[in-house]
């Protein structure tokens, strides 16, 4: 049996570099799911974390960002492939943990359930820092409590968002529900003084405003 790839597959992703199972088995001549699969296989491929799986791409690693990530318009893959391997990965790395919000942000899906998940196999813990739970690797947790801790008085030894940003954030928010804090300043953009990014993400911090979105605390 051979073991080189298909020249009708890499055509096909060079045309397009994310594509469904479905163009694929068109593209081979309607072969049988096995036999898509076994070819698929020889080419290295990756599926989506996101849309449920439904997406295939086939992705150097110099493609992926500093966090093992790439995202083609919407379409989001990891050097892990899974969602949850790809959280415990950043779990572990991550210096001073993560929040879940930061999660979100970064990942661009929610990660309730992974992490949920990821706890009770004892794969994440978390414990509150502030305003918001901080989740890490079990076996790293403590240092990178500490490292959270730091950033977050060092934060609040050089200010909070005045008065008049908190007010203008929660505003903008009754109008825009589900805003992320760049959204806010985009949304707030000529305000008098300024609103900057870094005194939204503190209001967004003190008051937990990523996690009451519609969402129960995982």
């Amino acid at each position: 049996m051979s073991t080189k790839p298909d020249l009708r597959l890499v055509d096909l992703f060079r045309s397009g570099p994310v594509r469904t199972l479905e163009e694929i088995r068109r593209c081979l001549g309607g072969l049988s799911w096995p036999a898509v699969y076994r070819r698929l296989k020889r080419l290295g491929y990756r599926t989506s974390y996101n849309h449920n799986g439904r997406y295939y791409a086939l992705i150097p690693e110099d493609a992926f960002d500093r966090w093992g990530l790439w995202c083609f318009r919407g379409v989001r893959f990891s050097r892990e492939g899974t969602l949850t391997a790809t959280v415990r990965r950043l779990a572990a790395q991550a210096e001073a943990g993560w929040t879940r919000r930061e999660l979100e942000e970064l990942l661009g899906v929610r990660v309730q359930t992974v992490l949920a998940t990821l706890r009770q196999r004892d794969e994440v813990a978390r414990e509150k820092v502030g305003p918001a739970y901080v989740y890490g690797a079990p076996q790293n947790l403590d240092a990178q409590l500490g490292q959270r801790r730091e950033r977050l008085a060092s934060v609040q030894r050089r200010s909070e968002a005045p008065l008049e940003t908190v007010v203008a954030v929660l505003r903008t928010l009754v109008q825009y529900p589900g805003s992320d804090p760049a959204s806010v300043v985009r949304r707030l953009k000529g305000h008098s003084p300024p609103i900057r990014l870094a005194d939204v993400e503190e209001v967004f911090d003190r008051y937990e405003l990523g996690q009451k979105r519609g969402r129960s605390r995982s």
